[in-house]
């Protein structure tokens, strides 16, 4: 991949973090010249599942380039990046809590054992959940699904041919949906949203394949989106009275799945409008955010500790300093633990664990 498509990535990856931090940061109501901007703002959930698209992207393509196909390769690597940046987000959690009870507090161990298992989610927006994250960091909740996308993609991957690859998601997806219409929880949850995370995969194919990104190449996946989006539909009209179950309806069960799959359906055929106009704009709008990119995954999970629940710095009594000072704290912390200790941990534990030099 040239770096041109490496940056756009890069630029999407580090907007979305950001954006999800303004997102946990801002009021609702922000007035300029008397309109409401703050709306622009609302969009938290939506820009993570552009990182599951992302995610797919990547993760065929790095496949696809990788000299070492084998499980242990692709799972040592996946589990090094996504557990050892979390298991300082989960210490520096606990060291909050410490401080702020002043003593040694509880661990709360069957959530953390929940967590460290990859079985989190956010139990106040959606039934049947089976563990909550960790200390109240509802972004948690994204890296269990991305967790069980990786495993599925490698259980795929290894045991279907490349040609009936796309059948057998397209199957899976569509039963999780149907079965989701009467009984949600984690299983068909994750099934069906890997359906948002395929269509990285599919742009990721197109690409290694030197294939023209147009509307008829996504034209039989999109039948397949919007099949699961009538589902869905289905799902809010037989199941609305949820709607006045939790505090926050248009982010939780029945309506953001639904949610999630309309945004993704627009994204993917507004991915391949833009790229026919060569991405016009793209770079003098979104390619600042690529400088983001390296620190992204570490600002997405510390973020509710080092931002949103901070109050080390009350004691300036400006809101908008406080704020500021609050998020150059998180980058320098985001670049420390991802760019330099998180490197050296996982250079020594590839060195030691797969005997054989680095090859991202």
């Amino acid at each position: 991949m040239n770096n041109t498509k490496i940056d756009k990535l890069e630029a999407i990856r580090g907007f979305c973090a950001l954006y999800v931090v303004l997102f946990h940061l801002l009021p609702q109501k922000i007035f300029f010249l008397g309109i409401n901007i703050g709306i622009l703002f609302r969009f938290g959930s939506e820009a993570v599942i552009m990182f599951f698209i992302l995610s797919g992207f990547v993760i065929k393509y790095s496949w696809e380039k990788a000299t070492d196909k084998s499980f242990q390769n692709f799972f040592f690597k996946r589990l090094v990046r996504i557990y050892v940046p979390l298991l300082f987000i989960f210490l520096l959690a606990y060291g909050i809590k410490c401080y702020n009870e002043g003593s040694i507090a509880d661990p709360e161990w069957g959530t953390l054992l929940g967590n460290l298992l990859m079985l989190q989610d956010v139990i106040s927006l959606k039934p049947n959940v089976i563990s909550s994250v960790y200390m109240g960091n509802g972004v948690l909740w994204s890296l269990s699904y991305e967790w069980w996308f990786y495993m599925l993609f490698m259980a795929l991957i290894k045991n279907v041919s490349t040609s009936k690859i796309n059948t057998w998601v397209n199957i899976l997806t569509i039963l999780a949906a149907i079965t989701y219409l009467f009984y949600p929880f984690f299983l068909n949850r994750i099934l069906m949203y890997f359906a948002l995370w395929w269509i990285g995969v599919q742009f990721a194919d197109i690409y290694l394949k030197g294939a023209k990104f147009s509307l008829k190449s996504m034209q039989s996946y999109a039948f397949v989106l919007m099949a699961i989006i009538i589902l869905l539909g289905l799902n809010l009209y037989f199941n609305f009275n949820y709607t006045k179950t939790y505090q926050y309806p248009l982010v939780a069960y029945p309506i953001v799945e639904l949610r999630n799959f309309v945004f993704a359906f627009i994204v993917m055929f507004g991915a391949l409008i833009w790229n026919h106009f060569n991405w016009f704009g793209f770079n003098r709008f979104f390619g600042v955010f690529k400088y983001l990119a390296p620190i992204s995954y570490v600002i997405y999970i510390s973020h509710h500790y080092l931002v949103i629940q901070a109050t080390y710095l009350d004691f300036i009594h400006n809101r908008v300093v406080e704020c500021l000072l609050y998020i150059v704290v998180m980058f320098v912390f985001s670049y420390l633990l991802e760019v330099v200790v998180y490197t050296k941990i996982k250079n020594s534990l590839h060195n030691a664990v797969l005997k054989q030099p680095i090859n991202n």
